[in-house]
């Protein structure tokens, strides 16, 4: 049965079915064969009955507690109706005494499969017996009370007469359907669609069970239909009990197997992923050893360095004083630039080796801006390239280094000018302006250049990467880290000839503070007044 599958009309569909086979055999057989195909259907039953049993008996060390109770459990129902099957053929349906026998049979066997089922839903019995003392108890009751009830027919109440059935009969059978109803209700109280496939084999023949009492109460004769149609539920309520037991031990077990296969392969793809993970943060974390080790390097060598670049420098500046020979002066200048080039590169190494503390102070992006006009307008203009400035009306203000911030702008001004080299109508943009969704100011430093590609430009502030010949790749990688100091973003865009556009993004201060700031000052130049 699918585990989709709603048991409502699986249960339609199986009455449907034996009411369909119900009506094949009463019309063709049953009053002409009465005695074969009751001995068939009780054959039938005895044999499912007995394979339940022969599977308990067989796995009793394996066997869950509930379908241990089953399997011996149905063996003494099958005692029962084995007495019952052999009465209704052997012997006179005229005489009272033996159709009265051959009832208390019938009668003994259903409320055995009752009492069994009401113990099953209720989970009980939590030791399981030794098997052969199990069985011992199973064919004891039955046998023993079938041979009092045959020596002793006084001791069991009547349940036909020639009136028909008796009180006694219809109590019993009251009980029993009771008892079948109880242990639906126990079971419903768990029933789920996600649940065992064997618990719900079993629930299904709870269920089949009630309409088979049902027919077997409300019969008027052994011709009647309902007889028919109650032997052929009977049938298919054992088949649903075998069904419960052989895919409690065959098929629930392999299908557990699977899902905790699909556990296992889970947990073992998370621990892979774990591992990788591992391994992933170890080489991070070797890389972070090795550049921590590279930079203490760097910044003995640099600081070194920097003091014999110092002294060539004063060289240079000493041989200028000293000698009127142009040649000598020419050559001077040429080493002093490099000198300085020289100084600007390793003063970007000992950045990254040793940062200095960031120093914030209130600053206004207009005025840092009109303070760097002059130096990026003589450093453009020798590159022949023209430059204009777009300033925004709105005045805010920063929180920043205004020497950092200095140092990022006129980096990537640099980059710019150097971006566009060669190029005709080279036109360096610096704009400004304010977010007030995001109450951000920005300067925006664009180009015309030749732009950069889309596999470069994800590398864009990578440490050592870059796209000049002679370039170490670590201005932008400087510039950024200064900018996320400010709690800032330094954003990209270019496109391959059609220029570049590197956009810094600083959060301005709230007017709230701005105004406590203000209060602040007022608030000290009144006690200075007070003072005096």
């Amino acid at each position: 049965m699918d585990k989709r599958e709603c048991p409502f009309v699986h249960y339609i569909f199986v009455l449907i079915i034996g009411f369909i086979i119900s009506v094949i055999l009463y019309y063709t057989l049953w009053e002409s064969h009465i005695y074969a195909i009751h001995t068939f259907l009780e054959a039938v039953c005895l044999f499912i009955g007995a394979s339940t049993f022969l599977i308990a008996w067989n796995t009793a060390d394996k066997m869950f507690k509930t379908n241990y109770i089953i399997g011996y459990g149905f063996l003494s129902v099958a005692i029962y109706d084995a007495y019952h099957a052999y009465l209704f053929v052997s012997q006179s349906l005229a005489h009272d005494i033996f159709m009265d026998l051959n009832m208390k049979y019938w009668i003994l066997g259903r409320f055995c499969e009752a009492i069994v089922l009401y113990l099953v839903s209720l989970n009980a019995l939590n030791l399981k017996l030794n098997k052969w003392l199990a069985l011992t108890i199973a064919m004891i009751i039955p046998f023993g009370t079938a041979a009092i009830i045959y020596e002793f027919p006084w001791v069991f109440p009547a349940m036909i007469t020639v009136e028909g059935s008796t009180l006694a009969k219809g109590a019993i059978e009251f009980i029993i359907i009771l008892l079948i109803f109880l242990s639906i209700v126990n079971l419903s109280k768990h029933f789920d669609h996600d649940s065992p496939v064997s618990f719900r084999h079993f629930y299904m023949a709870l269920i089949i069970a009630i309409p088979t009492e049902m027919m077997f109460i409300a019969f008027s004769s052994i011709y009647s239909f309902n007889i028919v149609y109650g032997h052929v539920l009977r049938v298919f309520y054992y088949y649903y009990i075998y069904r419960s037991v052989f895919v409690a031990y065959v098929e629930y077990p392999y299908e557990k197997m699977q899902l905790e296969k699909i556990k296992l392969e889970e947990a073992y793809r998370q621990l892979e992923e774990s591992k990788h993970e591992i391994l992933r943060r170890q080489d991070v974390l070797m890389q972070q050893e090795k550049l921590a080790l590279l930079g203490q390097m760097g910044a003995g060598i640099v600081h070194e360095t920097k003091n014999y670049l110092t002294t060539i420098k004063a060289s240079c500046q000493l041989i200028s004083l000293l000698t009127k020979e142009e040649g000598t002066i020419k050559h001077a200048k040429k080493i002093s630039k490099n000198v300085d080039e020289m100084d600007q590169i390793i003063s970007k190494f000992l950045f990254m080796a040793r940062p200095r503390d960031t120093e914030f102070t209130e600053v206004s992006m207009c005025d840092l801006l009109q303070s760097l006009e002059g130096l990026i307008l003589s450093t453009s203009i020798v590159k022949k390239v023209d430059v204009c400035f777009e300033n925004s009306k709105e005045e805010r203000y920063l929180l920043c280094d205004e020497g950092q911030i200095n140092q990022v702008i006129l980096n990537l001004c640099k980059n710019a000018v150097e971006a566009m080299e060669g190029m005709p109508s080279a036109k360096l943009t610096i704009e400004t302006g304010y977010d007030d969704a995001a109450n951000e100011m920005y300067v925006s430093v664009i180009d015309n250049g030749k732009g950069i590609s889309a596999a470069d430009l994800v590398r864009i502030g990578t440490p050592f990467f870059t796209t000049k010949s002679m370039g170490t790749g670590l201005g932008l990688y400087v510039c950024n880290h200064i900018i996320k100091e400010h709690k800032g973003r330094l954003e990209v865009s270019s496109e391959l000839g059609c220029g570049t556009t590197f956009t810094i993004k600083l959060p301005c201060l709230i007017e709230e503070e701005e105004d406590e700031d203000e209060k602040e000052y007022t608030n000290n130049m009144l006690e200075m007044s007070c003072n005096i």
